[in-house]
C-alpha cells in the first residue's frame, strides 16, 4: 500500500513559480479558469510568474488572459494579494524591466500603495533597480511625491542607502527636498545619519534645508555616525560657498 500524494489545489501557481512553461501552458488550455484563481495569499498565477521572473511564462499567462479587443479580461493589472501588492510592485521589486515593460501596455496604477504604503517606486529604489526606477517615472512621474505609512518619500530611501543617481533622478524629477517622516527627519538626515556624506552633499547642492532641526533638536549634521563624516560635510560645503 501507497501513500497518495496530496492534490495540488494551485497547480497553475505552482507550475509559473517552478518556471515550467510546458506545464503552463498544458494548464492554460485544459482549464483555463485557473489563470483567475487566487491562492491563500490572494495571489493569482500571475503574481507568481512575475515573482519567478520568467518573462515568457508571464506573456503566456497575459496572452491567455486577453479578450478578443486585447484587454485584459480574466485578471486585473491591478489586482492586489493581502499584503496590498500589485505584479507592478513585485516587477520592482525583482528588478526586472522586461517584465515591467509587459505589464506597462496594459495601464496599471502605479500609486497604489501596499499594506506598508508603498509603491512600486519605492521597491525600485530601496534595492537600487536604477532602470526600473527610471521607467516607473517615465509612466508616472507624480510617483516621486507619493508618501509611505512613514511618511517617507522614495527620496528618503535612496538618502539612506546613499545612492547618488538615484538621488539624482528623484531630485531631477521634481521630487520635494524637505518633507519630513514619522520621526521628523529629511532625506539629509537619513543621509547623514547613515554616514553616506557624498548623498547629503548631493542633497545640500541640490537646496536641501540645512538648518531645519529634528524634534530633538538636531540639525543634519548632529546626526552624523563620527566626526570624521561631519567633518568632510563641513569641508565640502564651505568649499562650495
Amino acid at each position: 500500500m501507497t501513500d497518495e500524494q496530496p492534490v495540488d489545489a494551485f497547480p497553475l501557481h505552482t507550475a509559473a513559480h517552478e518556471g515550467r512553461e510546458l506545464a503552463v501552458r498544458s494548464l492554460i488550455r485544459s482549464e483555463p479558469s485557473l489563470i483567475s484563481k487566487r491562492d491563500d495569499d490572494g495571489r493569482t498565477p500571475l503574481f507568481w510568474a512575475v515573482s519567478a521572473g520568467n518573462a515568457d511564462i508571464v506573456q503566456s499567462l497575459l496572452t491567455a488572459a486577453k479578450g478578443p479587443d486585447g484587454q485584459l479580461k480574466r485578471i486585473d493589472i491591478d489586482d492586489t494579494d493581502e499584503a496590498g501588492w500589485t505584479v507592478s510592485h513585485i516587477a520592482a521589486s525583482i528588478g526586472s524591466l522586461a517584465i515591467l515593460n509587459m505589464l506597462l501596455p496594459y495601464d496599471p496604477d502605479l500609486s497604489i500603495q501596499t499594506s506598508a504604503g508603498q509603491t512600486p517606486l519605492h521597491y525600485a529604489v530601496s534595492r537600487v533597480r536604477h532602470e526600473v526606477a527610471v521607467r516607473l517615472i517615465e509612466k508616472y512621474p507624480g510617483a516621486v511625491r507619493i508618501k509611505d505609512r512613514q511618511n517617507q518619500l522614495p527620496l528618503h530611501r535612496a538618502a539612506a542607502i546613499g545612492n547618488i543617481p538615484l538621488i539624482t533622478l528623484l531630485i531631477k524629477n521634481k521630487s520635494p527636498l524637505n518633507t519630513v517622516d514619522r520621526s521628523g527627519w529629511t532625506p539629509l538626515f537619513h543621509a547623514a545619519a547613515e554616514g553616506h556624506g557624498d548623498a547629503a552633499l548631493a542633497l545640500v547642492r541640490a537646496g536641501a534645508d540645512t538648518e531645519r532641526l529634528d524634534p530633538d533638536g538636531n540639525i543634519f549634521l548632529n546626526v552624523c555616525p563620527d566626526d570624521k563624516v561631519k567633518k568632510w560635510i563641513q569641508d565640502m560645503i564651505a568649499r562650495d560657498l
